[in-house]
């Protein structure tokens, strides 16, 4: 597969006004505006957008003409033109979305495989295990006491909306007083269904 990293243009927006002609000398002619941006693409993906520019044509004499060039009039219309057409189009900016949301995943990969390496089998008290709650939020419980394949946990009651840093949750006076029992059948299911975001090895931290 070739890829190609280069630049295009594409025609956003066209429009005409009516004006005072700088080559053809003629008044109230119709000139035509075309407004253009380019942006670097990725073989046939658009990364994003580099430059906004335009064109100005007299429909009368066809002579293209000089933003410059125009009355004071023509550039106030040019400009209210140019002003409500200057966000560039989304569309341009996708191979940079799809980048990002890579970069994302890598990242939690990442994250997730470097804090699960220790596996759920060995858990004992004073671990913290980072997870996403059931209604899509992230938060932490601390192993309080291991009985064979039960454990008793305190659940934090502080939640996040990302996984990212999780183990700032993990502070003695976010934990609640209720005990909670989890057994490792327990564990395991949410593992299977990817809520274990990561396991942090305590030295048995005290409340």
């Amino acid at each position: 597969m070739i890829v190609i990293l280069g630049t295009k243009t594409h025609l956003r927006h066209a429009a005409t006004f009516q004006g005072n002609c700088p080559h053809c000398q003629l008044n109230q002619v119709d000139f035509e505006l075309q407004l253009y941006c380019d942006y670097t693409h990725l073989t046939f993906i658009p990364l994003f957008p580099v430059k906004r520019h335009g064109e100005i044509h007299c429909t009368h004499c066809n002579a293209y003409i000089e933003y410059a060039d125009l009355p004071q009039s023509s550039k106030s219309k040019v400009d209210a033109i140019a002003h409500q057409k200057r966000i560039f189009p989304v569309w341009t900016f996708t191979g940079s979305a799809v980048i990002l949301v890579v970069i994302c995943l890598f990242l939690k990969n990442w994250y997730v495989k470097s804090h699960t390496d220790y596996p759920l089998e060995q858990l004992q008290k004073g671990d913290v295990v980072l997870y996403e709650t059931e209604n899509g939020y992230y938060s932490t419980f601390k192993i309080l006491e291991r009985k064979g394949t039960t454990f008793q946990v305190l659940v934090n009651e502080y939640v996040q909306d990302t996984y990212f840093d999780l183990e700032d949750l993990d502070i003695p006076s976010n934990y609640g007083k209720q005990k909670e029992s989890l057994s490792l059948e327990d564990l395991n299911a949410m593992e299977e269904n990817g809520r274990i975001e990561g396991i942090e090895k305590s030295n048995l931290n005290s409340f």
